[in-house]
């Protein structure tokens, strides 16, 4: 019977507030669960139905232990990708008491019954029970805890046996049993018939004045037909339909075994019977209440309709675009550069968003939804939307941003960005942001692949294909679908609940991914492993250049309550002043940076002697990589580039021409190949000279430094004129830090052509290559030891598992406590007034060797991912600057022992 067959045989009875039209899986067929594995959205359906008529029929009747269990089991269901242990957290168990409403899972009576602290406790107990149970598992167990005291697999319908009310029966129809009854609940059912031996069905009014309904079934091998007598005839052709459906799910006939009766005035259609109100008694009622309707709906999440404005001012004719090559790929098409002509802009350079396949009107309106939605922002830092065209092939027309996606954008302009410009554009997406939410969106997809770069100081956001409006609610549930679970916040991930404060958390993975220059985040880690770490507390490690209030705020935007979380106007504000304190300290930086290249030209005095290397423009000292700057006595020289020009990439918001870009990469590549071969011939020439006796490290032990492009920390070529006389290194003195072991340049190991980098000659007097015997020098003898830990490490770090970094740690960590131990009991020897300068050499050393340690488990943590090789290059960083600062305390301590000399010495 179609509904309009439906809708003309009864509807005229009752008013339409009465009258609801249900869908419905009523025909089982036998060992209907196993089938209905094979086919998930059946599963899923009959789920629905089943859990429907249990929340309305009996669920404040079962027992609580029952209760509790098939309660759980939804949330499990529902909620399959939460831990087992989720509602541990108050946080989680609030968003489902709350948001989600547990009223959902649970009956009435149970949750009035049992006071809300024993109640949690209850749900948390019973939910770690089914805390491994996927979606098909939770189905299946929670229709095996039903079956016993639910027979959701049958039909019963109070009536008698014959035709008058001699037998009161109650008649179960079902796939197991067939067609049985019961006369007692406790008793087991009596079998009638199965339903392949039904030959025909036909059903009427009794001639008695009740006018009850009369059933009759002829059964092959019976000698008379089966009557039932119903309460009314509307039962009686309910129980036929249901009779007849199973006869022909059985035998697998299309034609109906019911031989309707036909009367005057009335057509005879097949009938689907509903019951009236007051013949629900006793009999089972499958309606679906309201709120589980709306939860069908809340899952849904295709809802929204694409409509354009009346005046279609958004519509744009197709001629008067011109479509150009292919510059990205999207979920629904491709996106194309093209050109837009109109009276206002003869040749508007535009960014055209393809379908690939909206055929059908479902996929085009999802399509068309992400300008629905674009349509209604007007912002600097925004993409903004030009038009489109809604007939087939239908496109979307926006503003072109030239310079691509800001992910590509960072990774291609690793080491000409300075910190700055990262922060800039952190600080732009949350004025963005903040306007996205005044208007009660969220945009469920922040990421650096969904910023674009219009600029070199302009990012703006994009990809609003996942956007929504939240309408009068304050979160917006998702549907099922692909999201960006490691950029999503733990509520979205258990939940699927999206809010502006889980926004306010992808914006938090998103400042961190332009802090990392691209990097995507949990690197290696699987998407289901995602919320465990998060649940465990850990969260993304602090990037390296990233100032230490940047990063304070990022941990802020990640808390698990999202209640604790800031607002986008409170980040806006934030991130405006670390802006403005980044740029005082850059150009803070620069002045300085001025004057040290003013001091290395006057110390040169016109002497031949080559000038100091400069590193990658914008690179971090990793002595100042948190904000601090490294002392006078260990200062790395970085960026000493003489060509004054070469400053200009580091100004904030200057940007060369492209084609002047690439002609100064390419000359200053050329300098660095020059300088590249200059070091290794001055290397050469002082391999020589270098004397060794029985106090300097010689290699009769075997070891032997680091091969190929490593370099030396050591000043080389002439000696300054003005500065004090060197003396040279007498038998068995340290000479300077050439003496001691070369050092692997750390500059080889970030990139390969980037020049090694070099001590800043220093100005000392006496000089720490004062004639000092060697011999029985124990301080001597343990800064040599360090240094062979150090060149050790070196040249097994590449190579090595991270099971094996911590040994490798340890050696130098045990060399450096020997020989802290020794300069303890060397400086009661020494003048009081050089203990001060003494122990602040020991304490930078105590801080280098816990950066080492803390880079040690930045490679451990990020192993097998992009990130693995970086971090060890900044483990060798460390270690170099361990060295280094070891050799600095024996030049301190020879200054002390050269003043111990002179005030002994007669006059």
């Amino acid at each position: 019977m179609g509904v309009s067959n439906v809708r003309e045989k009864y509807e005229l009875a009752h008013p339409p507030e009465e009258w609801k039209y249900e869908l419905r899986i009523r025909y089982l067929p036998k060992g209907f669960l196993n089938q209905f594995t094979e086919d998930k959205p059946t599963l899923n359906f009959f789920y629905q139905q089943v859990k429907s008529d249990y929340m309305l029929e009996i669920a404040d009747q079962v027992d609580q232990d029952i209760a509790l269990k098939l309660g759980c089991l939804e949330i499990r269901r529902s909620y399959w990708e939460m831990r087992g242990n989720a509602l541990e957290k108050k946080s989680n168990y609030e968003v489902l008491e709350k948001d989600v409403g547990l009223k959902r899972f649970f009956p009435r009576s149970l949750l009035d019954s049992v006071k809300a602290k024993t109640l949690r406790k209850l749900i948390q107990q019973t939910f770690r029970q089914f805390a491994n149970l996927n979606r098909e598992e939770s189905i299946l167990k929670f229709f095996e805890i039903l079956s016993p005291v639910y027979r959701f697999d049958k039909e019963c319908f109070k009536c008698a046996l014959g035709s008058s009310w001699i037998i009161s029966v109650e008649l179960a129809i079902g796939p197991e049993e067939g067609i049985s009854y019961l006369t007692d609940k406790g008793c087991s059912p009596t079998h009638l018939a199965d339903f392949n031996q039904v030959q025909t069905i036909q059903y009427s009014n009794s001639e008695d004045k009740d006018r009850k309904g009369t059933l009759q079934l002829k059964i092959a091998g019976a000698p008379e037909p089966l009557t039932v007598t119903a309460p009314s005839l509307t039962i009686a052709e309910n129980m036929a339909d249901l009779i007849d459906g199973y006869c022909r799910l059985v035998s697998g006939a299309a034609q109906s075994f019911i031989v309707r009766p036909q009367k005057e005035g009335e057509r005879a259609l097949p009938s689907i019977p509903k019951l009236a109100n007051s013949e629900k008694q006793g009999v089972r009622t499958h309606a679906v209440s309201v709120s589980e309707t709306d939860d069908y709906a809340e899952i849904i999440d295709e809802e929204d309709t694409y409509t354009m404005p009346s005046t279609r001012d958004y519509e744009i004719q197709r001629e008067r675009i011109e479509l150009g090559r292919c510059i990205g790929e999207g979920q629904f098409g491709d996106v194309h550069q093209g050109a837009y002509t109109s009276p206002e802009n003869p040749a508007l350079a535009v960014a055209i968003k393809t379908c690939k396949n909206c055929t059908s009107d479902s996929v085009r309106e999802k399509f068309l939804q992400e300008a629905l939605t674009m349509r209604q922002f007007d912002h600097p830092h925004i993409v903004k939307l030009i038009g489109v065209i809604t007939e087939n092939p239908v496109w979307i027309i926006m503003e072109l941003c030239t310079l691509g996606e800001l992910r590509s954008f960072l990774q291609v302009r690793k080491y000409s960005l300075d910190l700055a410009s990262l922060i800039l554009y952190a600080y732009q997406l949350s004025t963005a942001l903040a306007y996205l939410e005044s208007k009660r969106f969220v945009h469920r997809d922040i990421a650096a692949r969904n910023v674009l770069v219009s600029s070199h100081d302009c990012v703006k956001l994009g990809d609003f294909g996942l956007s929504r409006y939240m309408e009068d609610s304050t979160y917006y549930k998702a549907s099922k679908g692909k999201l960006p679970i490691k950029w999503m916040a733990p509520e979205s991930i258990n939940f699927r609940r999206f809010t502006s404060a889980s926004d306010v958390w992808m914006f938090g993975v998103c400042m961190w991914e332009i802090l990392m220059h691209g990097v995507k985040p949990f690197q290696g880690v699987k998407n289901n492993d995602v919320i465990g770490r998060i649940e465990n507390g850990e969260r993304l490690p602090m990037p390296p250049s990233c100032p230490p209030t940047l990063y304070s705020l990022m941990t802020k935007c990640w808390a698990y309550d999202p209640s604790r979380r800031p607002r986008f106007t409170e980040l806006k504000a934030q991130l405006s002043t670390i802006l403005e304190e980044e740029k005082v300290q850059q150009e803070e930086r620069m002045r300085m940076e001025s004057r040290r290249q003013v001091t290395v030209s006057w110390d040169s005095g016109g002497s031949d002697e080559a000038p100091p290397k400069p590193s990658r423009p914008g690179y971090p000292s990793p002595r100042s990589s948190e904000g601090f700057y490294p002392s006078p006595q260990h200062v790395v020289q970085t960026n000493h580039y003489q060509d004054s020009a070469a400053l200009d990439l580091r100004g904030i918001g200057q940007v060369l021409p492209p084609h002047l870009m690439e002609e100064r990469l390419i000359r200053q590549q050329q300098e660095m190949e020059e300088d590249q071969r200059w070091l290794e011939k001055e290397e050469r020439f002082l391999k020589p000279d270098v004397r060794l006796s029985r106090g300097s490290i010689d290699r009769e032990d075997g070891l032997q430094g680091p091969t190929g492009n490593q370099h030396i920390y050591q000043p080389v070529g002439k000696p300054d004129p003005a500065a004090p006389p060197k003396k040279p290194p007498r038998p068995g003195a340290p000479g300077h830090l050439g003496s001691l072991p070369s050092l692997g340049s750390p500059g080889d190991s970030y990139n390969e052509g980037v020049k090694p980098w070099r001590l800043q000659p220093q100005e000392i007097s006496p000089p720490p290559t004062a004639n000092l015997d060697r011999s029985n020098d124990r301080v001597y003898e343990n800064v040599t030891g360090l240094v062979r830990a150090v060149i050790e490490m070196s040249s097994k770090i590449q190579p090595a598992p991270p099971e094996e970094y911590v040994p490798m740690v340890k050696e130098v960590g045990l060399a450096l406590r020997t020989l802290l131990a020794t300069v303890d009991e060397t400086i009661p020897a020494l003048p009081a007034s050089t203990h001060r300068e003494i122990e602040m050499a020991q304490k930078l050393l105590n801080s280098d060797l816990g950066e080492l340690i803390s880079k040690m488990k930045l490679a451990q943590q990020y192993v097998m991912t992009s990130l693995q090789q970086e971090y060890k290059k900044q483990m060798l960083t460390a270690a170099h600057a361990l060295a280094v600062d070891a050799k600095n305390l024996l030049d301190v301590i020879d200054q002390a022992r050269l003043k111990v000399l002179g005030q002994t010495r007669p006059h």
